[in-house]
């Protein structure tokens, strides 16, 4: 053999090795979330809330970022709603709607800070938390359910 064979076969004995590996990854990561969170029970929580389907008037542009639980260390799903406009009417107006929505404030408005932090409680010690930040462009919801399991999520 030649040495150009023999590089030729250690490149596509590492490639098919990569494919493989990354592969199992993504198959064992999934059945495992599975097991995170049995058919995404807790993130259609976030996913089906009424905030989430919410669409403030001065929105221009919306778009949202899905969070599920699709990773080895049992995190919590998150969900977040983001609105590009006018930034102050957004921010009010989501507000507005998180409460119209079932959430409550946790705590008070803080001078100076553009956030809010919310909670929702649905009952069986379920509880659900949302911060609303305002940035300069954008105004952002940031819903999270915590895991199934206890002591499993991440590295806590």
């Amino acid at each position: 053999m030649t040495n150009l064979q023999l590089r030729l076969g250690a490149a596509i004995a590492m490639t098919l090795i990569a494919v493989v590996s990354l592969t199992a990854h993504a198959l064992f990561g999934t059945m495992w979330s599975n097991h995170c969170d049995p058919g995404n029970a807790r993130f259609n929580l976030l996913k089906y809330d009424p905030v989430v389907a919410t669409h403030p008037k001065s929105a221009l542009v919306t778009w949202e970022n899905d969070g599920p639980d699709n990773s080895w260390l049992c995190t919590s799903p998150s969900l977040s709603v983001s609105y590009i406009g006018n930034t102050s009417a957004l921010y009010d107006e989501v507000s507005v709607g998180m409460v119209q929505s079932g959430w409550m404030q946790f705590g008070s408005d803080i001078a100076g800070m553009d956030f809010r932090a919310y909670e929702k409680d649905l009952g069986g010690g379920v509880v659900l938390s949302a911060l609303v930040n305002k940035d300069l462009f954008w105004v952002e919801i940031d819903l999270d359910v915590p895991g199934l399991h206890l002591g499993e999520s991440g590295f806590q």
